[in-house]
């Protein structure tokens, strides 16, 4: 029989049956989502089942559930990643819809854990929920930073709101292990670094091939970075180029102290200092590899050398951009750049030498010139086949009523706030050529540049991987004339091309 006490209790409505309660009827929501497609599962997720959690007042319980919810959602989420990575740009309408559901959950999801950690943080149980409140923030940021990763995957940029949540979670968390002893927020501090150095590393100008190795090796650098605050000594390390301001308000990852406006004095914010990285990089550039004292870094030289030039170097814009909007014909990647080249040579228009030769070898897309300069162009697509070509490769560009066609290598992909795919192109050579390259019993095209401003004015060529080696000699036909030349160092090689310069003999 049950004592008078526990008859007197059930008559109650005391908070911890009805919690229980809660949390029965939510664990059997949550046991919907089992069987549901990736995409359904997610939409679920979303809509349903993470927002009733959130309003569970147990903040115990509430965080079990949302972890159960996150290991739900860890089941859908990389389907919808890996859909949105193998697709063309811009994102056809499925893996748009599956890019938007995925950062939708995301951001619920990191929402949820946000205000988690804010109740613990403006409660008066610091010491007893501390456990609960790194776990918490450290959840939320990690989901902040992979919804901007998700977003470079597209070339888009991440929004703003994301930045201001992920700061405020950091400034959050110093303010609240500040008052306890012994309490070590470095995981959140480098959690929340990495994400930083990922986004001055500018990841649009990567190839998407390369993103992954660009999270991961900065994952692996943020532990050399600092982080302090804005001190009267700031404004003297102005001339330091591997220091960024941030603030906390403006909803972005901070600016290059250098490239800042001199004379203007720094009153708040907070510094990171990659000073650290940079001789992390320099170090492991300058290993021998058979050295064993103490393991390098695991960073592929294309990717040390960006790095190093993002995080200290101070590129310049060489030219001033001209602003003018006529139509051009693209086409991208060599199987494609050289049947335009070669039938653009005989036509006015790219769009007649379809009509002429046919589509087969070629599709080009329609492109609006946005911005010009003596070495590159800015380009917004317009209409035609989703773009597949990635950073570091080739095209071929013609404007409209022109019968020049330029050869560019494509130097950075963005989507801009209207969801319009962009591209910085390098110009490579202002004269351009198509010649046959030795085989054999194969037919072997290549790009010969007669010259190239950007590498000193020397000649260049590009052929398929494989097609040409370093120190062979070749004989090139072009406009009538042979010359005798030796390959001479690969400058930049990417997916689908290898690019050497040429050495006279």
């Amino acid at each position: 029989m049950k004592s008078a006490l526990s008859k007197f209790r059930d008559l109650l409505p005391f908070t911890q049956p009805l919690s229980e309660q809660k949390a029965a009827e939510l664990r059997e929501l949550l046991d919907t989502v089992a069987g549901l497609s990736s995409y359904e599962m997610v939409v679920e997720l979303t809509t349903h089942v993470i927002p009733a959690i959130a309003t569970h007042q147990n903040l115990h319980m509430r965080f079990k559930l949302l972890e159960d919810a996150r290991l739900e959602a860890e089941k859908a989420l990389p389907v919808l990643e890996q859909h949105i990575e193998y697709s063309p740009l811009p994102l056809p309408i499925a893996a748009n819809t599956s890019a938007l559901a995925a950062d939708n959950l995301m951001k619920a999801l990191a929402g949820s854990y946000f205000k988690l950690a804010r109740e613990i943080a403006q409660g008066n149980q610091h010491k007893a929920m501390c456990r609960m409140f790194q776990r918490a923030t450290l959840r939320a940021m990690a989901l902040l930073a992979r919804r901007q990763q998700l977003a470079f995957r597209s070339y888009a940029k991440p929004s703003s709101t994301s930045w201001i949540k992920l700061h405020e979670l950091y400034l959050l968390a110093r303010g609240f292990c500040a008052g306890l002893r012994d309490q070590d927020i470095s995981p959140i501090e480098q959690l929340y670094l990495s994400a930083l150095l990922f986004a001055y590393l500018e990841p649009s100008k990567l190839p998407r091939c390369d993103l992954a190795a660009a999270i991961f090796c900065t994952q692996q650098l943020a532990v050399h970075a600092t982080i302090t605050e804005v001190t009267p000594e700031s404004n003297h390390r102005r001339t330091n180029g591997a220091c960024f301001l941030i603030r906390p308000e403006e909803g972005n990852p901070g600016k290059a102290l250098h490239r800042m406006p001199l004379g203007v004095p720094i009153f708040d914010g907070l510094i990171v200092d990659c000073s650290g990285v940079l001789a992390a990089l320099d170090k492991s550039a300058e290993r021998s590899p058979d050295s064993i004292d103490e393991p390098g870094l695991d960073i592929p030289p294309a990717l040390l050398h960006t790095l190093q030039l993002a995080l200290g170097g101070r590129s310049m814009r060489r030219f001033q951009r001209k602003r003018f909007k006529p139509h051009a014909d693209l086409v991208g990647g060599i199987g494609q750049v050289i049947p335009f080249l070669e039938s653009s040579a005989r036509s006015r228009r790219a769009i007649d030498a379809i009509n002429l030769y046919g589509a087969k070898s070629f599709s080009p897309s329609e492109w609006s010139l946005i911005d010009q300069s003596p070495d590159g162009f800015l380009v917004r697509f317009i209409q035609g086949e989703n773009w597949k070509i990635g950073v570091g490769n080739i095209i071929a560009l013609q404007p409209r009523e022109s019968s020049k066609v330029h050869v560019c290598l494509v130097r950075r992909i963005a989507t801009n706030t209207d969801g319009r795919l962009e591209l910085g192109l390098q110009a490579l050579s202002p004269q351009v050529s198509v010649v046959d390259l030795p085989g054999h019993g194969e037919i072997r095209r290549g790009i010969y540049l007669h010259r190239l401003p950007g590498y000193g004015g020397r000649p260049g060529i590009i052929a398929r991987p494989g097609h040409l080696a370093s120190g062979h000699k070749i004989k090139l036909s072009a406009y009538g004339e042979t010359q005798l030349w030796q390959i001479g160092r690969r400058l930049e090689a990417s997916e689908g091309l290898e690019f050497f310069a040429l050495v006279p003999l």
